[in-house]
């Protein structure tokens, strides 16, 4: 691959110092626009088209046995490495990452979530493919209800975003492989519409006042939204919540029955919970919110069965959370000598909020297939 020395320079030109680099190599597509040394690498090359700065992009000279380069610490590079393995090149290329200045923008089934960079010299195909591994920022992913190993890279090529499935990913990376040097970014795909299931949880009216952050302000209530993003082989729960008192702890649980009607209100021929699984501790934070994410069984099939006890297969559709300490909600009220067993210590408080039924199945939001020829209604899987 040759690059013209105008067409180089165009592209370094438009890029600020910190992410400049300076890179020769004795393959011809350097060649052209100056010939340099290892050892001037760090002070910048010399070229028909001007001088081009250093900077801290990650630079090497990799030859047929293959080489690594790692972006170091405290740059815009750090969590960056290229692998490229033994066979890959035929000869000695010196091989940059700099900041990405792609332009065009991911498809629109995609979010970044993560920095672009531009592997240099674009369009090198190699021989052997190279491992990649890339910074991830991992608010980004859960802001989208995806977890670490839903991640993916898209890589530029004709003109276009092409995706590339991860061989790896940990909380913060992911990597791939590729077969040419090019522009890539890491991201994720949204979930589908028809596959997300949204919900908010109501508040236990008697015990309200001990859950709030600001009691006595009725536009900041306690408020708790459940996104429920179905997945292949399980679903992810991502919980959100704002206006908690700070420092409270919490325990969810899902289960088979309410405590509240469809309106909010308690129901009257409420007898108890029924089955019950724990999912999560949650905790509120200093500024009063409150985030979770679990990945289990959850939409339309979660169920449990314990033919010990004659308990066929229970389906518990319903998300609520409990007062993890008991003495949290004495003041509106609890008798903490009565202590319920919604902890893993079976010392819990009371019910702190729960989704609320459906008004015409009575079925809990995790059921999105209600079958409706039977009475009571139930679920489909």
């Amino acid at each position: 691959m040759f690059i013209g020395s105008s067409r180089l320079h165009s592209r370094f030109s438009s890029r600020t110092s910190s992410s400049r680099a300076s890179f020769c190599s004795t393959r011809g597509w350097l060649g052209v626009v100056g010939l340099c040394v290892a050892g001037s690498l760090a002070a910048g090359c010399a070229t028909d088209g001007g001088e081009l700065p250093a900077s801290d992009a990650p630079h090497a000279l990799i030859g047929p046995e293959g080489g690594d380069i790692i972006g170091a610490a405290g740059t815009p590079f750090a969590g960056v490495a290229l692998h490229v393995p033994a066979g890959a090149l035929s000869e000695p290329t010196d091989i940059a990452i700099l900041t990405g200045q792609n332009t065009t923008p991911l498809p629109a089934t995609a979010v970044g979530c993560g920095p672009m960079f531009t592997l240099m010299p674009t369009g090198l195909a190699l021989a052997q493919p190279a491992t990649l591994t890339l910074p991830v920022d991992e608010n980004a992913v859960t802001e989208q209800d995806r977890f670490s190993d839903q991640v993916k890279v898209w890589a530029a090529g004709n003109g276009a975003w092409k995706q590339r499935l991860a061989v790896d990913s940990t909380e913060g990376t992911v990597t791939v492989e590729l077969d040419a040097l090019t522009d890539v970014e890491a991201g994720v795909n949204p979930p589908k519409p028809e596959d997300d299931v949204k919900f908010n949880l109501t508040a236990n009216p008697k015990f309200a006042h001990c859950l709030a952050q600001y009691p006595d302000d009725p536009s900041r209530a306690p408020s708790v939204a459940v996104e429920v993003v179905r997945g292949d082989l399980n679903d992810g729960l991502f919980l959100r919540g704002k206006y908690i008192k700070p420092g409270l702890k919490f325990d969810m649980f899902t289960v088979q029955n309410d405590a509240l009607k469809a309106d909010g209100t308690p129901d009257p021929a409420f007898a108890n919970f029924g089955l019950a699984w724990y999912q999560s501790d949650l905790e509120a934070n200093g500024y009063g919110n409150m985030k979770a994410q679990i990945r289990t069984i959850l939409l339309d099939q979660i169920f449990g069965f314990d033919p010990v006890v004659s308990l066929g297969p229970t389906a518990t559709f319903h998300v609520g959370f409990w007062f993890n300490n008991p003495a949290d909600a004495a003041a509106c009220g609890f008798d903490v000598t009565k202590p319920t067993p919604f902890n893993g210590d079976h010392q819990a408080g009371p019910l702190a909020m729960i989704s609320l039924p459906d008004a015409k199945t009575n079925l809990g939001p995790l059921c999105t297939k209600p079958d409706t020829s039977v009475t009571p209604a139930r679920c489909s899987p």
